[in-house]
């Protein structure tokens, strides 16, 4: 039967075990981000394609409003060559001088629509130009969406073979840390967002950054049991004997 290890020796096993467990934990950190950012990724590419829609259907209400505006134009145009036929018939001056306001009128009201018309030209124009770039646009949003999805892609791969790596590390590990020793540092761990053994540093603790007790360093030094931090209850150790 292979001989239980001494505190001491499993006190340095823990501390290679935290620094496995320590970029288990980042890994893990930087893995959970990624779902988040191709979202972040898709809302802008679809932001864009919603910028598209709307500049076309600008473009369309233009559309619609010229053709209102040319139709409203014939109709007025043919009104004022129909009035022009009837001055013919007309026998009084004083009819003749009505016809006449009225026409007028109507050439003064299509000299406005003229003028509308071309400025609804000019917004249609303006209007092409802005699908245009808004199109572009779109496109660039659309590459770099593609493109990022793929390096997050190949960066979960990466993450997940390395993740594979240390946790046959971990399993390496784990055997030679006594059952009870290991499942008060997991339960640290866990507590601890990845971080059970922290170094004493300038006689304070290494995670919480407390001051520690004179007697509190002494039995860090001595490794003959497990000293935690009566501040964040992490396991402490003498960084000097680690280095």
């Amino acid at each position: 039967m292979e001989q239980t290890k001494t505190i001491k020796e499993q006190i340095e096993t823990l501390i290679g075990l935290q620094v496995i467990d320590a970029e288990i934990y980042s890994l893990l950190k930087e893995k959970a981000k990624i779902p988040g950012e191709i979202e972040a990724l898709e809302r802008e590419l679809q932001e864009a394609k919603e910028e598209v829609a709307k500049t076309e259907n600008e473009l369309k209400a233009l559309q619609i409003k010229l053709k209102d505006k040319e139709v409203n134009l014939q109709s007025k145009e043919e009104n004022v060559k129909k009035l022009q036929l009837q001055l013919y018939q007309i026998k009084t001056n004083k009819e003749y001088s009505a016809m006449l306001k009225e026409i007028e009128g109507l050439k003064a009201d299509n000299s406005m629509l003229e003028k509308e018309i071309i400025g609804i030209l000019y917004e249609i124009d303006e209007s092409k130009n802005k699908i245009a770039k808004v199109k572009e646009e779109f496109k660039a949003e659309e590459e770099k969406t593609l493109q990022k999805k793929k390096e997050t892609e190949e960066k979960i791969t990466q993450i997940d073979a390395r993740l594979r790596e240390l946790e046959d590390k971990r399993n390496g590990v784990i055997p030679q840390i006594e059952k009870g020793v290991l499942a008060r540092y997991e339960r640290i761990l866990k507590n601890r967002d990845g971080l059970a053994m922290v170094p004493v540093e300038n006689e304070a603790c290494g995670g919480c950054h407390m001051n520690l007790p004179p007697q509190v360093i002494n039995e860090v030094k001595m490794r003959e049991e497990i000293i935690i931090c009566g501040s964040c209850s992490r396991i402490l150790y003498e960084a000097s004997e680690n280095s």
